[in-house]
């Protein structure tokens, strides 16, 4: 998403949100990765993480029928993660899995997919 009033002709850096958490990317944060989904949609490494724990590691899910995922644009039926700050933000198993992997293949960025802790 970009900030309410960026000029769509000369989109800075710090107009460009994560639609999960509202965060403007820094390019030049490695601990702030962030990847491009349909629409200017975007996801931040930080809601990566927290999507991934839960849906892949834990199988939760904050799916709601008719609502699609902000990424992918699609409704699915796998489990979705929904931002705990703004519940119009939701990300489906299918898109998690996949940033996951694209953001590890990035060289700019060292984010890794959080690990099973052990006896959890």
């Amino acid at each position: 998403m970009f900030r309410p009033g960026t000029d769509e002709t000369n989109v800075q850096y710090e107009d460009v949100l994560c639609n999960f958490c509202r965060r403007s990317w820094d390019p030049d944060d490695p601990t702030r990765p962030l990847i491009e989904g349909h629409h200017g949609s975007h996801l931040c490494g930080e809601c990566l993480a927290l999507a991934y724990q839960a849906v892949v590691l834990e199988n939760k899910s904050d799916r709601v029928a008719g609502v699609a995922c902000t990424m992918c644009l699609e409704e699915r039926d796998d489990e979705c993660w929904r931002s705990p700050e703004f519940h119009d933000a939701v990300l489906c198993r299918r898109c998690v899995k996949q940033s996951a992997t694209a953001l590890e293949k990035d060289k700019d960025y060292q984010w890794t997919r959080p690990k099973q802790v052990e006896g959890a």
